[in-house]
């Protein structure tokens, strides 16, 4: 972030240049948008996040009304974090919104000094999770999750688990389900999805960790079997897949994708993009193509997303204090 030394300061107050970004957002949020909107993704063309983000704007716009047009910008870069600190480091007046990773964006100023925190965004809405879940080979001998545990408990650090990545949303989730049951394993990480489910395919490794919405595909075609996913309730589109919930199993994990503006945006911006993505995401047709895209639709209001995220932030700034993943 941009320090002003106090010479400068002083000498931008009396020149009233202070002043002046007060005074701009609010007047531009009673003609915005006057330009098109610019939707940032941290990640490269055709993942799953730049498909949810260009699959979502043409409903953003239908539903903001007044010509309103959006255009996908991808920023890609380590993490997600170029495209995070170009959204932190956007004018705020609402002409520059980004989808938010969680928790990717949280966990990487935890892990290191960057030009964007916590507090550098104002969240508008959720809108789908990638709940994690724990699959194994169909031919494994563990039907059940408990069947797993107990073996990884009889067993110390002799069960394998692969996930994506070290600190990724599957790694902590895999850490949070472990802690939950009190096992110690071993885990492999994989630099994405494709290669993790090969090594489970090949078993090379005796469970994996994906998000539901990833490994719901493979589940149906029976190429890998589900021991359970970690959200609050059970999905339509995968209905026989149990929550780690109901298998007495009290862990909610996974990735979150939602939108975001930079902080300082206008109130009455925030509430207009607010009041769009919830007619967006009930919207039948946007909703017709969440299910051939299998999407896990949470949508999360604006107040709920804050609280949400402020909780997942002190919980992985508690992890990381305890047992740091990087070194």
């Amino acid at each position: 972030m941009m320090r002003l030394h106090r010479r400068s300061l002083l000498s931008a107050t009396a020149m009233g240049v202070l002043a002046t970004p007060a005074i701009a957002p609010h007047a531009s949020a009673q003609t915005w948008p006057s330009r098109p909107i610019e939707l940032l993704i941290g990640f490269a063309a055709g993942g799953g996040t730049d498909i949810l983000a260009r699959t979502l704007a043409p409903f953003m716009e239908k539903h903001l009304g007044g010509g309103a047009r959006i255009g996908v910008v991808n920023r890609p870069g380590p993490g997600g974090e170029i495209g995070f600190t170009q959204l932190a480091q956007a004018r705020p007046d609402g002409h520059t919104i980004g989808m938010l990773n969680a928790p990717a964006f949280i966990t990487i100023p935890h892990e290191r000094r960057t030009r964007y925190t916590f507090e550098s965004f104002e969240f508008v809405a959720n809108l789908v999770s990638d709940p994690a879940s724990i699959n194994v080979h169909p031919s494994s001998e563990f039907q059940t999750i408990d069947q797993l545990v107990a073996w990884a408990k009889a067993n110390p650090g002799r069960m394998t688990i692969g996930m994506q990545g070290t600190g990724s949303a599957m790694h902590l989730a895999t850490l949070a389900f472990m802690r939950k049951v009190d096992i110690r394993a071993t885990l492999v990480p994989f630099p994405g999805t494709a290669p993790n489910r090969t090594a489970l395919l090949g078993r090379h490794i005796m469970a994996s960790t994906f998000g539901i919405g990833e490994a719901a595909p493979f589940v149906k075609e029976g190429q890998i079997r589900n021991l359970g996913f970690m959200a609050a309730n059970r999905w339509d589109e995968l209905p026989d897949a149990k929550t780690m919930r109901e298998q007495g199993i009290d862990v909610v994990a996974g990735s979150d994708r939602g939108l975001a503006v930079p902080a300082g945006t206008p109130t009455e911006i925030i509430e207009r993009l607010s009041t769009a993505v919830t007619a967006s995401l009930a919207d039948p047709e946007f909703q017709v193509k969440a299910r051939e895209q299998l999407l896990f639709l949470a949508p999360m209001p604006r107040a709920e997303y804050r609280t949400y995220l402020t909780g997942l932030n002190e919980e992985i700034g508690r992890l990381w204090r305890e047992d740091p993943w990087r070194r």
